[in-house]
């Protein structure tokens, strides 16, 4: 798949009208962090972007927030950082103009995250919400990030491991594949950009599996309700259930850096 189709079936999902009232009117479009007093998925992303920035004590300097969807993400940036210092990038002409209404006065630039347009040791903090898997590749980005990056910069993202690409479709490229899920063999892919020291939290319960139960939930009440039809009830339940009784997908927050003295 060419990077026009994986636009153009990015933004089909994303701009789906049915998607869009799960998730609500500021358009975060990721799974969140569900603790056990959570009420819907617009809080779930909300403490998801809190549950990331804590890996970044000091918010200073600048920020770049790399696949930034309709700039939800980036809005949220606003409450730690001023817009001047916030820099948000996608690969959609389509998405970016959304992002620009949702984040006001940040700067957003079309772009692709594995050839950022960007001098060396520009940005002091990178963040990445469950973008990097989609990435051609995974490993492209991590060196562009670790160059991007001024020495002591941060690179924080909800990260996706998984075995097998059946679940996505053409939307993985192989590459981005853990075989096994080895954590070990996925932060190998952080060393040899450069990165250190390097920090996982493993996350699948409380964001991947209660996101799709919510989600199942959700579905089955537009369905009693009748908003959707049989047919698309049926198929969306059993995509759901196929994903919650996988094992193949692992959810991680990763919180790394890039080195002050570099050898």
């Amino acid at each position: 798949m060419d990077k026009n189709e994986f636009i153009s079936i990015f933004d089909s999902l994303i701009f789906n009208t049915s998607t869009r009232d799960y998730y609500g009117e500021k358009e975060f479009f990721n799974v969140g962090y569900w603790h056990s007093d959570t009420q819907n998925q617009h809080e779930a992303c909300f403490n998801l972007m809190e549950k990331l920035l804590e890996f970044i004590p000091r918010k200073q300097g600048n920020i770049l927030d790399v696949g930034c969807g309709l700039g939800a993400t980036t809005s949220h940036l606003l409450n730690y950082y001023s817009p001047a210092d916030v820099v948000g990038i996608n690969i959609s002409r389509k998405q970016i103009e959304r992002s620009i209404v949702n984040a006001p006065g940040c700067k957003f630039i079309c772009m692709d995250a594995v050839q950022m347009e960007f001098e060396d040791d520009f940005f002091d903090n990178i963040i990445c919400v469950e973008a990097a898997f989609y990435f051609n590749t995974r490993e492209k980005f991590l060196k562009e990030a670790m160059r991007v990056l001024k020495p002591g910069g941060n690179l924080i993202l909800a990260d996706l491991i998984f075995d097998t690409t059946k679940y996505f479709g053409d939307l993985i490229v192989p590459e981005n594949i853990v075989k096994d899920k080895d954590i070990e063999d996925y932060k190998r892919l952080y060393q040899q950009a450069g990165f250190q020291p390097i920090e996982f939290v493993e996350a699948t319960e409380v964001c991947w599996k209660i996101h799709y139960r919510d989600l199942k939930s959700s579905i089955i009440e537009e369905f009693n309700t009748g908003k959707i039809d049989e047919e698309t009830y049926n198929f969306n339940v059993v995509a759901i259930d196929a994903l919650l009784d996988s094992s193949s997908i692992d959810y991680l927050l990763v919180s790394v850096k890039k080195p002050v003295n570099l050898m």
